[in-house]
């Protein structure tokens, strides 16, 4: 039987763990510390499978406090780092569990995703309100891995207080949801498209970048994708645009595409940002 969670070793001791909910979370190994970025829904027990592959002190760190992305944080007795703004994001979508989770159901019966609930799931007990202890994290802030340095940067986009991180050793830009094929930067949370774009640039200039790591892909980018991302996001406009519509909410936004020829895997990059930008 397939194992619920599965990794890929993307670069020397940097794991990129996927869920079956189509969501990754990432652990990184140093000499005498692991980090541990993001917790994916939490539906299955990703702190036991986090064990079969270090078993040194872990560090935990959120890029965001979305459901799919800290909602796995009560496995884990340690605080986990965040933006000090996204303690409010956290408990928006914890609360909302009452919406997020009949949406994954749908997308498995119509056969978008793969089973997202292993068998020990337990739904009653899922849906109630995980309160998780948080620290305040530092842009610019260095983790010590040992041998290994990760650095946090702060990247306000998706959500106000969304960060990324970068890896010394391999080189790779971890963003979350802030680079990718998808790009939602139209919610209440959502930081402005042009503060977006000027520290996403400002990080480009500043970062020897040589691979991007997405939460929702399996596989490392060519840096290249962060210049792509750049021009869709400047140049994104209500004329260049369809109406988009929340699948879970119902309120309206703009969808804006820009196909991309480049880049191996990817054939389109999506922008969703508010009716008015």
């Amino acid at each position: 039987m397939n194992p619920y969670y599965t990794h890929k070793e993307v670069c020397p001791g940097l794991f990129h763990i996927w869920e079956p909910a189509g969501v990754a979370c990432t652990l990184i190994a140093g000499n005498t510390t692991s980090l541990l970025i993001d917790t994916g829904y939490g539906f299955g027990n990703l702190a036991a499978y986090v064990k079969t592959l270090t078993n040194a002190p872990l560090q935990l760190i959120n890029t965001h406090g979305h459901l799919d992305h800290a909602g796995g944080n009560w496995q884990f007795t340690q605080a986990a780092w965040l933006h000090p703004f996204e303690k409010l994001v956290y408990d928006i979508y914890q609360d909302d569990k009452i919406t997020h989770v009949p949406y994954v159901e749908k997308k498995y019966t119509s056969g978008k995703i793969s089973n997202p609930f292993p068998p020990e799931f337990n739904k009653i007990s899922y849906m109630e309100h995980k309160s998780v202890i948080f620290q305040d994290v530092s842009d610019h802030q260095i983790f010590d891995l040992g041998g290994r340095k990760v650095e946090v940067l702060f990247l306000p986009g998706h959500t106000k207080g969304s960060l990324a991180l970068f890896d010394h050793q391999c080189k790779v830009l971890m963003t979350g949801d802030n680079v990718g094929p998808s790009l939602w930067i139209m919610f209440q949370q959502s930081a402005p498209i042009s503060t977006f774009a000027r520290r996403l640039a400002e990080i480009q200039s500043d970062y020897p970048i040589e691979h991007v790591l997405a939460s929702h892909n399996p596989n490392l980018y060519s840096p290249a994708i962060i210049d792509h991302v750049l021009h869709a996001v400047t140049t994104c406009s209500p004329e260049t645009s369809s109406i988009f519509v929340h699948p879970r909410h119902g309120y309206k936004a703009l969808h804006h595409k820009e196909p991309v020829e480049d880049i191996s895997g990817l054939k389109t990059i999506h922008v969703v940002f508010p009716l008015q930008k």
